[in-house]
């Protein structure tokens, strides 16, 4: 993932959707909640003109307490690539998306990786080791949330 700075934990995974399904899925923050659990609401300030530089948020459940996280669109390239990266916080995370076309549906490339700023620096240690097992979970939630409607226990 070119995308994500220092050491990124990658995981794929095979959906069998469209392209443009998966990528809309993915890439509508309103549905961030519905595969990665810590995330309680999210949101683009500008949801109907989605392009580069353009900003959203989350309140996802960090160390103990809901955070409100900040994060900028870096890579919009309908049904290829999404990108963002935290704009905000000791923590900052950069996401990298790719999505290809599979044989039997969406193949779909995760990759994060964490920038500490101060003390952040200790935490982005904690974050990427939390990352390793959280992605591929998020990822088969992701999964059977496009390819069954359902939505996974939390």
């Amino acid at each position: 993932m070119s995308g994500t700075p220092g050491k990124t934990i990658a995981a794929t995974v095979d959906i069998a959707r469209g392209l443009h399904e998966v990528f809309g899925y993915v890439t509508d923050a309103a549905h961030l909640p519905d595969w990665q659990p810590d995330v309680s609401t999210a949101a683009l300030d500008d949801p109907a003109h989605v392009r580069v530089g353009t900003r959203g948020h989350e309140v996802r459940h960090v160390m103990g307490t809901d955070r409100r996280i900040g994060w900028e669109v870096t890579v919009y390239d309908p049904d290829r690539r999404y990108a963002v990266r935290g704009i905000d916080g000791p923590v900052r995370a950069h996401v990298d998306v790719t999505f290809t076309p599979g044989a039997t549906g969406t193949h779909v490339e995760y990759g994060i990786g964490f920038e500490g700023h101060g003390v952040g620096k200790l935490i982005a240690v904690l974050a990427r080791r939390n990352a390793r097992k959280d992605v591929p979970a998020a990822l088969d939630r992701l999964k059977q949330r496009l390819e069954t409607g359902s939505r996974p226990g939390r």
